[in-house]
């Protein structure tokens, strides 16, 4: 129980982690950009504890971590050499549990570092600075620069950790108070949160507070301390080590769960998002944006954590911080924005935009001007269900109502494919312009087929291409998706049109077309430079 009791205390630790800062001891500032050239280590951590007291007297020390971890483990000590408990969690402080004042920190630092260098010198060991000279340890130099790299909490690895039998589940079925608490203004106690478990940062923040760790102490206290106990009982443990967690190197040796089941956390399947909060539906109904039906559990699985769209806060976007009017919670992010701004991975938008980047999805998406929206674009997600009686009637429903429109109106939705493709041309003749080359012959058949076979793979442009037609706009754009598109002629004149949204002239919109479609989906044949591939030269 000790034992359970004591997990339980540093919890808020292994959720996700997502942006640990490396502190290792105390108020330091990790190196995260190569400060000079030489060897690459991830355990440079720069101390400067004094700062908080005023002006530095002397420059930060580099601290390489890990070096002196293996020095202190090769005397047979381990973490407590230099860092003191405190109800049964490892201080992050080096030799203290409290900053008192500027000359006991200072003095905690010469007299334990210089000591120990002293002691290990004695007994013919290779150490440290013994001298009394500040240069010796307060350099600017540094010699080694950093590679550490930030660890995330990804599904993979959180599963690990939910799996393990290590990590003691006390009287839940799952182990995850283990970790995650929350702050109980009644007993004044952190007590576990079954169904409400959010990541770490959503209390830990870049900074502490008068009651509350930052997240670099709080992860580390709490990872490491779990690590070093878990290990103690002969059982699969994690790293305890600054390169352990944040060398590239390390990163990539970690055990990798292909098949994550889905994270049991009463999380909804679907959701029937609105574009109002509560009060606006119950006063004025009249007009809103219909309501949006998102599938939950699917968002989950092309996700690595809950993160990527709760970013601080595990509530609803509307509820608190995105509100349809913006609040200083959220930076003035209004609702709207939050969803739809185009260059956020945070938004729906920014996240499909993204992936509409991968080069499968890149031949067309690449040439659609950023921004441009049309009413087919916006119906793809803010569809109406044939059965909800206007927008007025959500007010009215039930969270469990709500769900279950949402469930049928996803149900509901069917990936549209394209025209048969039978009666889709074989081969398109281009020669609107000839010259100097014969008109090029287009395997316009042959393409829409491979093409579209890539499509059809991704869930994310079955949800969007809700047309027959909507695959072959990638070309045929700005006229109606239609199985009979119109000629580009009848757009493009033969000269460019300066006085129509800078519309290219026929032979640019071709090639631009042609060629930036390619260069997109990286394809290497036939090159942009190599004419006769498409033209047969003119005799």
């Amino acid at each position: 129980m000790k034992k359970g009791r004591f997990l339980l205390r540093w919890g808020a630790i292994v959720a996700l982690l997502v942006t640990f800062s490396l502190t290792g001891i105390e108020a330091m500032g990790v190196v995260k950009q190569p400060v000079a050239s030489g060897e690459q280590r991830a355990d440079i951590i720069m101390i400067d504890t004094l700062k908080t007291f005023g002006k530095l007297e002397e420059a930060p020390v580099a601290f390489l971590h890990d070096q002196h971890t293996d020095a202190l483990k090769k005397q047979g000590k381990d973490c407590t050499a230099c860092h003191e408990t405190e109800k049964d969690r490892l201080s992050t402080k080096f030799k203290r549990l409290k900053d008192v004042d500027m000359g006991t920190v200072k003095e905690t630092y010469h007299a334990n570092c210089i000591g120990c260098h002293k002691e290990m010198k004695s007994q013919g060991q290779e150490t440290g600075p013994t001298d009394v000279s500040c240069r010796s340890c307060h350099s600017r130099e540094v010699k080694a620069s950093s590679n550490w790299k930030a660890i995330s909490m990804n599904k993979s690895l959180h599963y690990r950790h939910i799996a393990s039998d290590a990590i003691p589940k006390g009287s839940e079925e799952a182990n995850c108070a283990s970790c995650h608490h929350k702050f109980d203004e009644q007993s004044k106690k952190l007590i576990p949160a079954p169904g409400e478990e959010g990541a770490c940062s959503y209390c830990h923040k870049e900074e502490a507070t008068k009651d509350v760790q930052d997240i670099r102490s709080a992860s580390h206290t709490s990872c490491v301390s779990c690590h070093v106990d878990v290990a103690a009982q002969k059982a699969d443990s994690g790293p305890v080590t600054c390169q352990g967690c944040h060398s590239a190197d390390m990163q990539a040796k970690v055990k990798v769960v292909k098949d994550v089941p889905r994270l049991k956390r009463n999380q909804p399947d679907a959701v029937l998002l609105t574009v109002a909060d509560a009060k606006t539906l119950a006063t004025d109904s009249k007009g809103l944006m219909k309501p949006v039906a998102f599938d939950h559990k699917a968002h989950e699985a092309f996700n690595d954590n809950c993160q990527a769209c709760h970013h601080d806060a595990i509530a609803s976007c509307a509820t608190e911080c995105h509100t349809v009017a913006g609040d200083k919670k959220g930076g003035f992010v209004k609702l709207e924005q939050a969803m739809h701004k185009p260059d956020s991975q945070r938004s729906c938008i920014g996240c499909h935009n993204e992936r509409k980047a991968a080069k499968d999805c890149a031949g067309c998406h690449a040439l659609i001007p950023e921004g441009r929206t049309s009413d087919q674009s916006c119906s793809s997600c803010h569809a109406e269900d044939a059965k909800l009686d206007g927008t007025a009637q959500i007010k009215s429903m039930s969270k469990e109502d709500k769900a279950a429109m949402a469930t049928a109106m996803i149900e509901a939705r069917k990936p549209a494919g394209i025209f048969k493709i039978s009666e889709i041309p074989e081969k398109v003749l281009i020669s609107d312009l000839v010259d100097t080359y014969e008109p090029a012959e287009f395997p316009h058949r042959k393409i829409v087929e491979t093409m579209y076979a890539k499509v059809a793979k991704s869930e994310l442009a079955s949800a969007f291409h809700t047309s027959k037609g909507t695959f072959c706009q990638g070309c045929h754009h700005n006229s109606p998706a239609s199985e009979n598109p119109p000629r580009c002629a009848s757009c493009h004149g033969k000269n460019f049109d300066a006085t129509s949204n800078a519309r290219p002239g026929l032979k640019a919109a071709f090639h631009q077309q042609c060629i930036g479609c390619h260069t997109a989906m990286e394809l290497e044949k036939p090159a942009a430079t190599a004419c006769a591939d498409c033209h047969k030269e003119r005799k």
